[in-house]
């Protein structure tokens, strides 16, 4: 699925990662991800959806043993690419547990890339800690801050474009 032509918080100026930005949303519910979506369209994006943290894993290209630890073989099957994603967005409501344990998996077993949290609620103080001693900043979504997923979201995948551009200079 695909959003949006043009939004403020991209400026076209040749600064930052290139578009359209390459999401993976971790969150299975079909409502939530049409959400995020909505919040999201006026941006150039690729959205690619994970409905488990096992999907997560194989979708950024690591693995995680059944213990949360990693394994020695990591990385996309035999003759398959991992994907890149500019942003990895995980929702702390899920199904199958809590987005922390989510993004601990990935952490754990590897993935460096930026990953953003987000709720529609409350979360008490540890695990806000937690969020933040994973380098995952934890966004609560509110009806009269629409545009705070698009500028975290931004704010990221531009951090992220200057790493890559450090890393091949």
């Amino acid at each position: 699925m695909t959003t949006g032509d043009n939004d403020s918080s991209f400026d076209g100026s040749g600064k930052g990662p290139a578009m359209p930005l390459r999401l993976l949303y971790v969150q299975s519910h079909w409502l939530a991800r049409k959400v995020a979506w909505w919040l999201m369209q006026d941006v150039p994006c690729i959205w690619t959806y994970a409905g488990n943290a096992a999907e997560a894993l194989a979708k950024v290209g690591v693995s995680s043993s059944a213990d949360g630890g990693s394994d020695a073989e990591s990385g996309p099957e035999p003759g398959e690419q991992a994907a890149r994603f500019d942003v990895v967005i995980v929702d702390h409501e899920q199904a199958e547990g809590s987005g922390l344990r989510i993004v601990r998996m990935l952490r754990d077993a590897g993935y460096k890339g930026p990953i953003i949290a987000i709720t529609v609620d409350e979360v008490g103080d540890i695990e806000k800690t937690c969020y933040e001693n994973l380098d995952t900043p934890l966004l609560l979504l509110l009806p009269d801050k629409a545009g705070m997923m698009k500028n975290a979201v931004a704010e990221a995948a531009t951090e992220q474009a200057g790493r890559d551009d450090a890393s091949k200079a």
